[in-house]
């Protein structure tokens, strides 16, 4: 089993940052959702209005909808949690340093957003979602962040780790991976990397539920990823 040191603290310290490549940042009048970063793709016609999507995948843009609820985890897990805001500069996950999501993100077309569940005993989830301008470019950076999470190394200070990663789905157009956690030998979340399409996404469970709810929770998310 794979293990990596660090503090609960810095596990659940996770909030959502701006990256390269962005032309506008927007964050939501709701303090409970942020749209922290988009770069707008190219595809229009000259008259200004959206072409068809060239992608073959999802033509909606990003919304809440995409991502997890507050009653869909309860629902999963039995915990009760309430949606709190986002703020700049989140680090991709708990043991991959300054690394930020954006950084294993494309340059250009992507647009983000994410949203943070919080409970008692500083027990959090934090959701980030991106889509980018085609398939491949997802799975190159899911793939990316597999590989940061498999590999970080340790961090001093307390006994937090994750176990080794388990693939849940691996098809051409979609692959779902989750890493199950460990904080001093009990069970505590896990690690949720999803490609969808277009669109890849991590989900950092900071909670005290067993792999069978996190690989539930990792296919919720794949679900809703491209509705």
């Amino acid at each position: 089993m794979k293990r990596s040191t660090a503090t609960i603290a810095a596990v659940t310290a996770a909030v959502l940052g701006i990256g390269g490549g962005a032309t506008a940042a927007l964050l939501s009048g709701d303090d409970n959702a942020e749209v922290s970063q988009v770069t707008p793709s190219p595809a229009a016609t000259p008259a200004g209005t959206p072409a068809a999507n060239p992608t073959g995948g999802p033509a909606d843009a990003l919304s809440e909808e995409n991502l997890l609820r507050e009653r869909m985890y309860f629902d999963v897990t039995g915990h009760s949690f309430d949606r709190t805001s986002l703020g700049q500069n989140a680090r991709l996950g708990p043991c991959t340093g300054d690394s930020t999501f954006a950084d294993v993100l494309p340059v250009q077309g992507v647009t983000r957003i994410g949203t943070r569940l919080t409970g008692s005993d500083n027990r959090q989830v934090t959701h980030q979602l991106a889509q980018t301008l085609n398939a491949q470019e997802a799975r190159v950076a899911a793939n990316e962040i597999v590989s940061l999470v498999d590999e970080c190394a340790a961090i001093q200070g307390g006994d937090f780790g994750y176990g080794d990663p388990v693939t849940v789905i691996d098809e051409a157009d979609r692959k779902v991976v989750y890493f199950p956690a460990f904080d001093s030998d009990r069970v505590y979340g896990g690690y949720i990397v999803l490609q969808v399409g277009p669109r890849v996404g991590v989900v950092d469970v900071s909670d005290t539920v067993p792999a069978d709810q996190v690989e539930h929770l990792a296919k919720e998310a794949a679900g809703i990823a491209d509705d």
